[in-house]
């Protein structure tokens, strides 16, 4: 059940990623093939990896696999059942490819979960992971508030300033982070002590970690041509988008290799 439960919470997000694949072709007043390409081959790969990492590996039959190929894709697929067009053949047009590709990136994630075995880690090296990890976060975390909230309110006062809420934003990114750091610091403590955490735990924590790595993508594109405190926001929030998505692709490949001990 508790791999169900993340892969719809992860599935929740294709569309998103989607978007933010897209956004980076995306033309005002057009639809351009290129922006539905991108929005598809991120939609393909995000659903992929996610796959690869819910996907049961006691079986290598599909048979157990399918709950997670379902709460995966199933939100994708009800996205373009409510998509604002005008009619379903415009629908399709627009959304259909996006759709295709993030279904075909689960068959490729279940695919690779079928064939792919993994040596398990040793405790130590596990515990290395979650530290370094923490680490990350704990950065990710420092700079958003020493650097990032300051520029951003210093920002809102000149004429091209940042939108108000986007310092608000840092700080909950910020504590999430601390959190999630904390949870790892705690994590790695009960590996030193001969314990591993659940895989499922870890792929939740990782999801947590890809979140705020998403979110931190936005003011590089919004920013960008704005004053020169905006451009620093503009350049330091995608190195802390790169710090969390290497925390979430370190967890991720974690979770997958844990030693075979007793969970707790």
């Amino acid at each position: 059940m508790g791999r169900i439960l993340l892969a719809i919470v992860l599935g929740l997000f294709a569309p998103f990623v989607a978007f933010m694949g897209g956004a980076v072709f995306e033309v005002p007043g057009q639809n351009p093939i290129q922006e539905r390409l991108a929005g598809g081959i991120a939609a393909a790969a995000y659903l992929a990896a996610c796959q690869f990492l819910v996907a049961p590996r006691a079986s290598r039959g599909s048979g157990a696999r399918w709950p997670t190929i379902l709460a995966l894709g199933a939100p994708l697929l009800v996205a373009f059942l409510v998509a604002e067009a005008r009619d379903l053949p415009e629908r399709v047009r627009l959304y259909g490819p996006v759709v295709v590709a993030g279904w075909l990136g689960i068959a490729a994630g279940t695919a690779l979960a079928a064939r792919i075995t993994l040596e398990p880690l040793t405790l130590e090296s596990c515990r290395r992971n979650l530290r370094t990890c923490a680490g990350l976060l704990v950065a990710v975390a420092v700079v958003l508030v020493a650097a990032l909230v300051p520029l951003t309110r210093m920002a809102g006062t000149f004429p091209d300033g940042a939108p108000g809420a986007t310092a608000s934003v840092f700080l909950v990114i910020a504590g999430l982070s601390a959190l999630v750091a904390l949870d790892l610091a705690l994590a790695a403590a009960r590996a030193g002590r001969g314990n591993r955490s659940s895989p499922v735990a870890l792929g939740f924590l990782a999801f947590l970690a890809f979140v705020p790595a998403c979110f931190l993508v936005i003011p590089a594109m919004w920013f960008v041509g704005h004053g020169p405190v905006l451009r620093a926001v503009s350049i330091i929030s995608p190195l802390c988008s790169a710090a969390e998505s290497a925390v979430t692709v370190l967890l991720g490949a974690t979770g997958l290799r844990l030693p075979e001990t007793q969970t707790t």
